[in-house]
């Protein structure tokens, strides 16, 4: 019996000591190394993904869309990973909190890039109301931005 009072403590002991040590604050410098390592590998994945984008420009629609549907994805992770890491420099719920508003923006990013995607495989309007397609804007389809309360300068 005692001993498996001790095992039960030692379970609680290691679940108690496992649990504070994933909101542990972290010191300000290893904050700054690791933001900064996780801005590198997110700049790396982006451009790698950018240059995908690039040799498939002469693809077709629904490739180019794939490529930078890849693209947004890959930021919308790098963005993340960059937020928890800066969520690190907090503690306790404030750390807690700010990881689930960067993994609410990462979706949120997902989700866009998805219906993005889905518009251009089904030929559906474009998110962006500057971005016209060939049915219903310029010839070429390319973006048609407005001049209106512009100055001329």
């Amino acid at each position: 019996m005692a001993q498996k009072t001790m095992l039960i403590a030692a379970a609680v002991l290691g679940l108690t000591l496992g649990a504070a040590g994933c909101n542990r604050q972290e010191s300000s410098s290893e904050v700054r190394e690791d933001v900064a390592e996780a801005q590198q590998d997110a700049n790396e994945d982006v451009a790698e993904q950018q240059a995908d984008a690039v040799a498939s420009a002469d693809d077709s629609l629904e490739d180019r869309a794939e490529a930078d549907y890849d693209v947004a994805i890959a930021k919308a992770d790098g963005d993340r990973k960059v937020a928890d890491e800066a969520c690190e420099a907090l503690s306790g719920d404030a750390q807690e909190n700010c990881k689930k508003q960067a993994e609410e923006q990462y979706e949120s990013a997902k989700a866009t890039a998805q219906a993005e995607l889905d518009a251009a495989r089904t030929g559906g309007a474009a998110t962006d109301p500057t971005v016209t397609t060939p049915s219903t804007g310029d010839s070429a389809g390319t973006a048609t931005p407005t001049t209106e309360g512009t100055t001329g300068n």
